[in-house]
């Protein structure tokens, strides 16, 4: 008989039928992505914090010295903005979040150019882009840690979708107050605007508390056969791909799928020899 242990362990390795898992070459790609772009940020707002404790320690202020500080303030503000943008990488969602990142650079950018301008001055114009851009920005910081929630349950789901709307009313009233706003605006218009405000952070602090107090539903049975799935288990416990490959290695083989899969989890004692029996 050969031995099992040196066959490999994969259907796509020993070159027979089988689907492989064509998911962990771009959730490494993102993975990567991620960490390079969060190692990107760090070392930038390391330089601009050395900067800022440098013109503290130096002495008198003075007009360049506002400016560093002031880099230095943004800088780490939109700093905590990417990486919580950049949270979303690897995910479904991971669009929205080079949208957020990409919103706040922008946002960042244009604070810059008017902090180290000639002159800088706090006109309309730049009042309202530069006001736009840092309400986007919050606005999908939230949203991009909102959406790491673990959404199975549908209490999460709807509490979700419904912060998320909140979310969306408030950023749009307030490019109202800032493009359209010409005096016009009375109190009930703020009076809204804070109440939708104070839902939307509610449901910022309860959709999370949520996700991790709420069980999840039970997705496989205990003492049901890895190979014969119950009729009660989710068709998402397990990937379609990693089924089909588990099940090709397991005909190749000419044993069980729980028997394929005892050596990967120390799973010993007669039943794993039971198990371990080829099939007829």
């Amino acid at each position: 008989m050969p031995d099992l242990d040196r066959q490999p362990r994969s259907a796509a390795a020993a070159g027979g039928a089988g689907a492989p898992v064509p998911a962990a070459q771009p959730r490494t790609l993102a993975r990567r992505l991620r960490v390079a772009m969060v190692w990107v940020i760090v070392a930038s707002f390391g330089l601009a914090a050395i900067s800022g404790i440098a013109v503290l320690l130096g002495g008198g202020l003075g007009e360049t010295g506002g400016r560093v500080l002031a880099t230095t303030a943004l800088v780490g503000a939109f700093s905590v903005a990417v990486l919580c943008c950049l949270a979303l990488v690897g995910r479904r969602l991971q669009w929205f979040g080079f949208v957020g990142a990409g919103v706040a650079v922008l946002s960042l950018i244009d604070a810059l150019v008017w902090v180290w301008s000639a002159n800088p001055r706090w006109d309309d114009a730049f009042y309202r882009w530069f006001g736009t851009g840092i309400s986007a920005t919050i606005a999908c910081s939230f949203a991009c840690l909102l959406l790491l929630a673990n959404r199975r349950r549908s209490e999460v789901r709807a509490g979700l979708a419904l912060t998320l709307g909140l979310f969306a009313i408030v950023l749009g009233m307030v490019w109202y107050l800032i493009w359209f706003d010409g005096g016009s605006v009375d109190e009930d218009f703020f009076r809204l605007l804070g109440i939708v405000g104070i839902l939307a952070a509610l449901g910022a602090i309860v959709v999370p508390v949520l996700s991790l107090l709420l069980r999840e539903p039970a997705t496989v049975e205990a003492s049901g056969p890895l190979d014969a799935p119950s009729a009660a288990t989710p068709a998402d416990a397990i990937a379609p791909e990693l089924a089909r490959a588990l099940h090709a290695e397991a005909a190749r083989r000419g044993v069980s799928v729980e028997a394929l899969v005892a050596p990967l989890l120390g799973d010993g004692g007669d039943g794993a020899a039971a198990a371990s029996a080829p099939r007829p």
